[in-house]
C-alpha cells in the first residue's frame, strides 16, 4: 500500500522531509529498522493504540460517566429533590474550568448550522485527580473542604472507567478501519496488538530485551502477549496469587532453567512490561508478609465479579502520597527514566499527546544525552498537539515526528510501517548474493560491487541519513 504524502509527514529537524522521497514508506522502514537494533529499545503507547478496539481519549469527560453521576441522585435532607451529587460534580467543574456562570463543553455545528454542545471539556484524569487530592485533604482535616460527595464521585468515576476500559465488552471501533482490519478485528480483537508483539520480538537475542511501556489501563497487550506465549516481566511475581515485587523487573529467562553449570541460552519470547499509570486489574491489599507492597494483580474475571472499584491502582495523581510517592508508581517512573537514560536508547511513542507532565519530564531529561533519540507516532502530531508541535519547533535531529491518516493508524503502522527484522535480513542477504554473482562492468575484477559494500543495513551510521 503506497503512503500518501499529502496527508502523511515526517519532520526532522522541523522540515518534512517526505515530500521528497519516491518510496517513503521503504526509506521511513529502513530507519526504524536501524533504531530497532539498537541496544536499547523502549517503547510507549498512548490511548492512540487501542482506540481501534473500543477505548476512547479521556481528554474530556465521557458522557457515560457525566450521566452515571446524575443517575445515583442523592436527595437532600429538605426534601426538595435536588441532585446534590451531580450539583457538586458540576459546582468542581465550573471551579477548575474557572467558568462562574456555566460548565465549558465540546461544540460543534449540526447539518442546519445550530451549535451541539456535547461533553465536558476537561480531562478525566486531571478531575480524578484533583478529586483525590480533596479527598486527602478532608482524610486529615473534615473541615477543610466541605464537599460532601468527593467519595462518592471517586467510586463512580472508578467504576465507569473500569468499564470504558474493559475492552472485551467494548465494541470495535469500525469508523476508524479499513475493510481489511475490521476483518482481523472481528475474528481476533487483539490481532494487531499480536502483530507488534511479533515483530519486536524478531529483534536479536543479543540485544537487550525490548521495553513496553503504556499510560492505558486497559489489558489489550496483556491479552496479546497470553495469546502469543509471551512471557513478560511486569513487576508481579506469583501465580494463583500474584503480587507486586519490583526486583522482578531486573529477572530474566533462560533455558535450560534446571542447570547451574555449563552453557545456558535465553528465551526467546520475553518482553518487558510496564503499565506506568497502573491497570483494570490492580488493587490495593493489607500489606503481608507475602505481600509487603499491598498490591494484588487479579485476573480480570474476578475484578468484574467482585467489583472492586474502590481498590483499583489507576492513575498516579500528584498529591497523595500512597499514589505517586510508593509503590509501584515511583517504581515504574523510575524504570521508565533508567530504561530511556542507556547509551544508545531510543524511545519510539506511539498514540501519546504528551499531556502527563509526569512522563515528559522523564523523556526531556533523557534529550540530555547525546545518543538518545525520540521518535513521536501520532495521527494528528504537531497539529492536534501543542506540546509535540513545541518539540518539533526546538530543530532537533534527535527528535522525529510521524504523523497522519496512515502512519498515526495503528493498523497501517503495524502492517505497513513497523519493519519485519527477518524479512530485511532476508533481502539484504538476496541482495548481496545476486550482486557477487552478477557485479556490474565497472566493478568487474573487483569481484563485489561497491553497493554492496554500501549496503544500507551494515554501512549506515545515523538512521535519519536514510531520509
Amino acid at each position: 500500500m503506497e503512503l500518501s504524502k499529502e496527508t502523511n509527514k515526517l519532520f526532522i529537524q522541523g522540515a518534512d522531509v517526505l515530500s521528497r522521497e519516491e518510496n517513503p514508506i521503504e526509506r521511513i522502514r529502513c530507519m526504524l529498522k536501524n533504531y530497532l537494533e539498537l541496544d536499547n529499545v523502549n517503547f510507549l503507547f498512548g490511548t492512540g493504540s487501542s482506540i481501534i478496539i473500543g477505548a476512547r481519549s479521556i481528554q474530556s469527560i465521557p458522557l457515560s460517566i457525566e450521566e452515571s453521576i446524575k443517575a445515583e441522585n442523592p436527595q437532600e435532607e429538605d426534601g426538595k429533590g435536588k441532585n446534590s451529587l451531580y450539583d457538586e460534580f458540576i459546582t468542581i467543574i465550573k471551579t477548575l474550568q474557572d467558568e462562574p456562570e456555566k460548565e465549558k463543553r465540546l461544540s460543534w455545528k449540526n447539518n442546519e448550522g445550530e451549535e451541539v454542545f456535547g461533553e465536558i471539556d476537561y480531562s478525566l484524569e486531571k478531575l480524578l485527580n484533583y478529586l483525590l487530592a480533596i479527598d486527602f485533604i478532608q482524610e486529615h482535616s473534615a473541615n477543610a473542604i466541605t464537599y460532601k460527595y468527593i467519595g462518592s464521585l471517586i467510586t463512580i468515576i472508578k467504576r465507569e472507567l473500569f468499564k470504558l476500559c474493559d475492552l472485551d465488552l467494548r465494541p470495535i471501533n469500525e469508523a476508524l478501519l479499513s475493510n481489511i482490519a475490521k476483518k482481523h478485528l472481528n475474528e481476533n480483537r487483539y490481532y494487531y496488538h499480536e502483530h507488534f508483539t511479533k515483530k519486536v520480538l524478531q529483534r536479536s537475542l543479543n540485544l537487550k530485551r525490548a521495553n513496553i511501556f503504556t499510560t492505558n489501563y486497559d489489558l489489550a497487550f496483556d491479552k496479546a502477549f497470553d495469546r502469543l506465549g509471551v512471557n513478560y516481566i511486569n513487576g508481579f511475581s506469583g501465580f494463583h496469587n500474584r503480587y507486586f515485587k519490583p526486583e522482578t523487573f531486573e529477572y530474566d529467562i533462560f533455558f535450560p532453567g534446571s542447570t547451574t553449570q555449563g552453557k545456558v541460552q535465553r528465551i526467546e519470547k520475553v518482553l518487558r512490561y510496564f503499565k506506568i499509570h497502573g491497570s483494570l486489574t490492580w488493587v490495593n491489599r493489607a500489606p503481608s508478609a507475602n505481600c509487603v507492597y499491598g498490591i494484588e494483580e487479579l485476573p480480570m474475571e474476578l475484578i468484574r465479579k467482585n467489583k472492586e472499584y474502590d481498590s483499583l491502582m489507576i492513575y498516579p495523581t500528584t498529591v497523595k502520597k500512597s499514589y505517586t510517592l510508593d509503590y509501584p508508581y515511583s517504581e515504574l517512573f523510575r524504570q521508565f527514566s533508567v530504561s530511556i537514560s542507556q547509551p544508545q536508547s531510543v524511545l519510539i511513542t506511539f498514540g501519546y499527546s504528551f499531556s502527563d507532565e509526569h512522563i515528559n519530564d522523564l523523556i526531556y531529561q533523557a534529550l540530555t544525552i547525546p545518543s538518545f533519540t525520540l521518535i513521536i507516532v501520532d495521527f494528528k502530531g504537531v497539529d492536534g498537539s501543542a506540546e509535540i508541535k513545541r518539540l518539533m519547533e526546538l530543530n532537533d535531529p534527535r527528535i522525529i515526528i510521524m504523523q497522519g491518516t496512515q502512519i498515526g493508524d495503528f493498523p497501517f503502522f503495524v502492517e505497513q510501517v513497523m519493519p519485519d527484522l527477518i524479512e530485511f535480513d532476508t533481502n539484504a542477504k538476496i541482495a548481496e548474493t545476486m550482486q557477487k554473482l552478477y557485479p556490474s562492468k565497472t566493478d568487474k575484477g573487483i569481484g563485489i560491487s561497491q553497493s554492496a559494500h554500501n549496503n544500507i543495513d551494515d554501512k549506515i551510521e545515523n538512521p535519519t541519513d536514510l531520509l
